[in-house]
């Protein structure tokens, strides 16, 4: 029988795969910030057109513009923290990085507690350097 399980692919930390890390998270930090200014500048417009129309309406315009700003803001110190981790990791670490499907063939008699192990790709700047299943390296 086919079963489908997934397979982890996990990404050794290099130099390289660092700086790239670190520079994606960058410019998520300055996207975010951007929006946060773009946001100030449409809250002050949007607040003074609810001002006009009363201060319920502006009361709620007011805590819709807090509650955006509280969202990015918080999105942008995550990434700062991401970032923060990974410029104090080890080179070498293995990193999750994504989770595709394989099938794998199962019958009777199979040891269910390896087939669970399931099966992970590690790759070395963009090279796949090993591929275990069910704990075990696969030899290629």
């Amino acid at each position: 029988m086919e079963i489908r399980q997934p397979v982890a692919v996990k990404v050794v930390l290099t130099e390289t795969t660092k700086q790239q890390i670190i520079q994606e998270q960058r410019r998520q930090i300055e996207q975010v910030s951007n929006e946060i200014e773009q946001l100030e500048a449409q809250g002050k417009e949007a607040l003074a057109q609810a001002m006009a129309q009363g201060g319920d309406i502006a009361q709620q315009v007011r805590q819709q513009i807090d509650n955006e700003r509280t969202t990015r803001e918080r999105r942008r110190e995550e990434l700062f923290q991401q970032m923060q981790q990974i410029q104090q990791m080890e080179l070498g670490t293995e990193l999750q990085n994504m989770t595709v499907e394989t099938t794998v063939s199962v019958k009777p008699g199979d040891d269910w507690t390896k087939v669970l192990l399931g099966a992970e790709i590690i790759v070395r700047d963009g090279i796949i350097q090993e591929i275990r299943q069910n704990g075990q390296k696969i030899e290629g």
